[in-house]
């Protein structure tokens, strides 16, 4: 298994020219050419960082516990708990995860959030001094600053991890069905009482609206690579050997 979430990462950060995997050897040259750039309208850096770039070099963790459905990166990591794999169902719901958690490394979330932290930190300090309860404090941070914040970022990582898939020849109509199929085990194992004003995360609802209207830029990406149209061939003719076989 990890030996299969380590091909996926691979395939995400070598299309879109961000690293290798500790153990993998530089190529020549990209295989899916240079993406950097692509991404500047969602506010991340159009060069390579400390973060990502061409030389970075990525490790991958797959943590063996069903109970857990998650999976997250940062800068130079990539963790994968096995409890989120049956969601993905396949190769490309994987890829559709994954790409999202790399996104929000291309976006430099994580000093975003570092930022965020110190205005959080110094609003809280401006009510105390005001007097105002702890508990106020706290909800009043929470709700106009932490939460708007983290939604905003989520749906920037969600638009650039479908770009991300796209450039690595992943099927994009994949990650709006994962999300849904995420919003459908969410709602199964718990009642989504609070307005989606109070959630971290998008409604999947929405989340899959929005990424459903961004496939067609998605679709053009992966219509537009010659490499798709070889790896789209190479699986096509594995897909008509197996059905040979098993006929």
């Amino acid at each position: 298994m990890s030996h299969h979430v380590r091909r996926v990462v691979s395939r995400i950060l070598t299309a879109s020219n961000l690293g290798l995997l500790h153990g993998e050897q530089p190529a020549h040259a990209t295989l899916f050419g240079d993406s950097f750039g692509e991404f500047s309208e969602f506010g991340a850096s159009t060069r390579p960082t400390e973060a990502y770039g061409p030389e970075k070099k990525w490790d991958v963790i797959v943590v063996d516990d069903k109970k857990t459905v998650n999976a997250m990166a940062t800068p130079g990591v990539v963790v994968v708990f096995t409890g989120i794999l049956p969601v993905c169902r396949d190769e490309e719901g994987l890829a559709a995860v994954l790409a999202h958690e790399i996104g929000h490394v291309v976006a430099r979330h994580t000093a975003e959030r570092i930022s965020s932290q110190t205005v959080w930190f110094g609003v809280a300090a401006i009510l105390q001094l005001l007097s105002v309860d702890y508990v106020i404090t706290q909800n009043v941070t929470t709700f106009l600053l932490e939460l708007p914040n983290s939604r905003t970022q989520e749906r920037e990582a969600d638009l650039i991890g479908l770009r991300l898939m796209s450039k690595a020849c992943y099927n994009p109509g994949a990650a709006p069905a994962m999300f849904e199929r995420l919003g459908q085990l969410e709602k199964s194992v718990m009642s989504r009482k609070a307005f989606e004003f109070a959630q971290t995360h998008p409604a999947s609802e929405n989340r899959v609206k929005y990424l459903e209207a961004a496939l067609p830029e998605a679709y053009q990406i992966v219509e537009s690579n010659p490499e798709c149209a070889e790896v789209r061939r190479k699986l096509d003719a594995f897909r008509e050997t197996a059905h040979q076989y098993f006929d």
